[in-house]
């Protein structure tokens, strides 16, 4: 596996070792692993992760931003690039 070594850093990204980082990454793993077809309320994935609420919706505003995940109705889904991703490389959990 190759390291990253890339100076580059992808916007809305959180840097790894801050408390967001964590965030994005745990939401990222729970959206693209078998996700319901209806989505998950931002309460539910906040009480699943043990997480505030409020940290999962900043990271899913960041993940939204970065084009990993969608909202529609209040509720997250994966986003295509995820849903790719997943189909290529299986996250689980």
């Amino acid at each position: 596996m190759q390291d990253h070594g890339s100076d580059r850093w992808p916007p809305f990204v959180a840097r790894p070792g801050t408390p967001e980082f964590e965030h994005q990454r745990r939401l990222l793993l729970e959206l693209a692993a078998a996700p319901p077809a209806e989505g998950e309320r931002p309460a539910d994935l906040a009480d699943a992760l043990g997480f505030p609420v409020e940290a999962i919706e900043s990271a899913a505003d960041a993940l939204i931003a970065a084009g990993l995940a969608e909202r529609h109705v209040g509720r997250l889904f994966p986003s295509a690039a995820t849903e790719a991703l997943d189909a290529l490389w299986p996250v689980a959990m």
